[in-house]
């Protein structure tokens, strides 16, 4: 199968409510010899990005770390020192990103170390057993970064899986699996991945993650929301009982979260590709503006340490954050010449939501979502898409995004400003970049809603309805429902409005299970019974196949 490039003319194809913020809604319901410096130096520019064996290249200038400067293993560390897990991610065809952060207690900033670097050593291994070692370094966890470690393990095989794991003096991680990416002009048979979004703790427990376990995964991709800015809640272990604003909330709310021993066994099972969402920082905020009421200053510091929090607690292969606080995530990670995915920011360079951010808005009453100036990406990621998009040359592009693509107006009231809905000139400018692209075989992967859905995207292009790609959204691994918790009405509403689309479920709880292969893309909505219990029973609630070069999702 070649690229995803449309077939040209002629050849065959198939063919009003009171003010109601959404806050009102979620808030009724957050050491070896030879090794590579700190991955943070290894940090490669999405602008200049033209492959991963670019990115590749890119990572391996940093010069390697001597023994002799390695600092020594500080006296009276505590014996459990991986407590919330390890995890890789970003992979290339000839390396991957390893992380673990260096923790005793959970729940102290400091993770109950003492405020000096450790040394961490690394292997990576062709067995369990680590009796074939084929890399290995050593980073320094630095009390700065949280004794967080990101080291980019180069010089692998393409499409292989390796075990890796850390150590500190006598004490190691538990082994875990990770893989790197076929060659970028060799297409893999099949690939298949996950995609998910939405794990308030507090909400509700982590069973899609136990199933999520049970696949054979060759990737994990996380569309946002990996912690909530709240705490408290029902399930055990509790969340600290408090809204984050400083960094030490922010590192023991992600250590918190890690604790859970079923996202630990998916993070190390195989590699995430992550962005973020709005809850990383605080609800719904929009690049420098908050969603509630705070001083520039107060909120610029609040934001700059729940990035740094995130780099921190993620197998990133960017980072660390800039002086003033930015973080640069926007990527592309390729899966040889099988797909592309584009990892989009939509919070840190949007403009402001319009019209107070309300819920279900009669359409004529907010003009300003047409607003031409209105972003999602901000000009500069804007522009970076638009030429990734053009140069790619994959048989399936993917977008891997934050909310939903696909217009959600009921009865001519616009559901969520927050969505791409509130910002339809930087809807029209995106869909003019696909078509100007001439691509076919476009997938547009969201989450946030914290429902799942499956439809085609069409533009309006001199009076005729133009396919542009198709949108498969996640619903939340235990995030509350946010349709559902509207009631039956709005959810029946949904359901009509969604008519055109091919699936939708308002209510469950799982996460989007895909097969891709150069002629079909599959994609199995998993649901879990409950999210009371880590055992609730899961099952496919619904199966949705593209056929390479067809417009439509057919349910199956």
């Amino acid at each position: 199968m070649g690229a995803g490039r449309r077939q040209k003319p002629g050849s065959s194809r198939a063919t009003s409510p009171g003010p109601v913020t959404r806050r009102t809604v979620l808030g009724a319901g957050a050491v070896g010899a030879v090794g590579l410096a700190l991955g943070a130096c290894n940090v490669n520019d999405p602008s200049d990005e033209t492959s991963s064996d670019a990115t590749s290249a890119a990572a391996t200038t940093t010069a390697p770390l001597k023994a002799e400067d390695l600092p020594p293993v500080p006296d009276g560390l505590p014996g459990a020192l991986f407590t919330i897990g390890v995890a890789s991610g970003d992979p290339l065809p000839n390396s991957v990103m390893l992380w673990t952060r260096l923790v005793a207690d959970p729940l102290d900033p400091t993770g109950g170390l003492p405020d000096a670097p450790v040394p961490v050593a690394w292997e990576v291994a062709a067995d369990e057993g680590f009796t074939s070692v084929v890399a290995s370094g050593s980073e320094v966890a630095e009390p700065g970064y949280a004794h967080s470690v990101h080291a980019d393990a180069t010089g692998l095989s393409p499409d292989t899986w390796y075990w890796y794991r850390f150590s500190v003096g006598d004490v190691r991680s538990e082994p875990a699996r990770t893989r790197t990416m076929p060659a970028d002009d060799v297409t893999p048979d099949r690939m298949q991945l996950a995609f998910a979004s939405c794990q308030e703790f507090n909400s509700g427990s982590y069973a899609a993650y136990g199933a999520m376990a049970a696949d054979e995964l060759d990737l994990v991709v996380f569309l946002g929301d990996y912690i909530y800015e709240r705490g408290g809640g029902r399930m055990e272990p509790k969340v600290p009982q408090r809204v984050t604003q400083t960094l030490a909330d922010y590192r023991v709310q992600y250590a918190a979260y890690k604790r859970n021993p079923l996202l630990q066994k998916v993070h190390r099972q195989v590699p995430w590709v992550l962005t973020w969402d709005d809850h990383e920082v605080g609800n719904n905020y929009a690049g420098v503006t908050p969603q509630e009421p705070e001083s520039p200053d107060g909120y610029e510091k609040r934001r700059a340490a729940a990035y740094q929090a995130y780099w921190e607690h993620m197998p990133l292969r960017t980072g660390p954050p800039e002086a003033d606080g930015s973080l640069k995530i926007y990527r592309s990670v390729q899966v040889g010449a099988l797909a592309k995915f584009f990892v989009l920011d939509g919070r840190q360079y949007r403009s402001d939501q319009v019209c107070g951010d309300r819920l279900a808005v009669p359409a004529d009453e907010c003009p300003e979502r047409l607003d031409e100036a209105g972003t999602m990406l901000g000009a500069e990621q804007e522009a970076w898409l638009a030429k990734g998009l053009a140069d790619n040359d994959t048989t399936w592009t993917v977008l891997a995004q934050q909310t939903v693509m696909f217009p959600l107006v009921i009865r001519d009231l616009v559901l969520n400003l927050d969505q791409w809905d509130g910002y339809v000139a930087a809807r029209e400018r995106l869909y003019d970049s696909i078509i100007d692209a001439d691509l076919e075989n476009v997938v547009v992967l969201s989450g946030d809603i914290h429902a799942a859905g499956a439809s085609d995207l069409f533009a309006e292009r001199g009076g005729k309805r133009v396919p542009v790609a198709h949108e498969l959204v996640t619903t939340s691994i235990s995030s509350l429902s946010t349709i559902g918790e509207l009631g039956p009405a709005v959810v029946s509403l949904v359901e009509q409005v969604a008519a055109d689309a091919v699936y939708v479920n308002a209510e469950d709880h799982g996460y989007g299970r895909v097969t891709i292969t150069p002629e079909r893309w599959t994609t199995e909505f998993v649901i879990v019974a409950n999210v009371e219990t880590d055992d609730a029973p899961a099952s496919v609630d619904a199966t949705i196949e593209l056929a390479a070069g067809s417009t439509e999702l057919v349910r199956i």
